[in-house]
């Protein structure tokens, strides 16, 4: 063995070694941990320029008295695609990722909404009408992960019923994309990615939340054709 192959083969191992979730294969007998944890603010990602966090509301409470996983399939979270190695990458087995306490994952998420500038409030109606504040009730639609060749990808969707002063309601749905590549299929990705795009939702959302404590309408939904 030539000393650059050993020495590429010794690292390799030292990076796989260092990644504690690549010895956590995912299995279809063991759900994912549903665990939410938000990928690090701009200013703490290394290698990257330091950026101020984003922050959308200014002394903005969230109330948020109803938060429900009312997925169709409540079971699973997605499918791993093991592929064959060859020209036309025939699929050789699929297994499916079996889902863990998904309202508690939402539930975290929705927690994470300090970080844009909100005093968040969960499971508690507000004690009155006030200014400065945003009652909705969130619902997951859809949490989804996949593998694609080398990466992992996820789709997650919230429903949010906005209750506006007066009575009247405003629905609306924030799709969220993860993406990240697949080092071994482990649990500890699967999840990382469904953070990712729940995140994205989650970001959309609070744009909303923001606008609303504002005073501003909220723009008009998008139509998919």
């Amino acid at each position: 063995m030539r000393p650059r192959q050993g020495l590429a083969i010794a690292t390799t191992l030292a990076v796989l070694c260092a990644m504690p979730t690549l010895s956590h294969a995912v299995t279809e007998s063991e759900p994912l941990s549903m665990v939410f944890e938000p990928a690090p603010e701009p200013a703490e990602r290394p290698n990257s320029v330091p950026a101020v966090s984003l922050r959308l509301a200014r002394s903005c409470t969230l109330y948020l008295p109803s938060i429900e996983d009312a997925r169709s399939n409540k079971a699973n979270a997605g499918n791993l695609t093991v592929m064959l190695p060859t020209v036309h990458a025939t699929p050789r087995s699929v297994q499916s990722l079996r889902s863990g306490d998904a309202t508690g994952w939402t539930r975290g998420a929705l927690q994470s909404t300090s970080r844009y500038g909100f005093q968040t409030v969960l499971g508690a109606p507000p004690a009155s009408a006030g200014a400065r504040q945003v009652t909705a009730d969130v619902a997951l639609r859809l949490a989804h992960a996949w593998s694609v060749d080398l990466n992992l990808v996820s789709h997650v969707v919230l429903k949010v019923n906005y209750r506006l002063p007066g009575g009247e309601t405003v629905l609306r749905q924030y799709h969220g994309m993860g993406t990240r590549t697949n080092w071994a299929s482990a649990n500890g990705e699967f999840m990382s990615v469904l953070n990712l795009g729940l995140e994205e939702a989650v970001r959309g959302m609070a744009s909303d939340a923001a606008a609303l404590c504002d005073g501003l309408p909220l723009p008009a939904p998008v139509v998919v054709p």
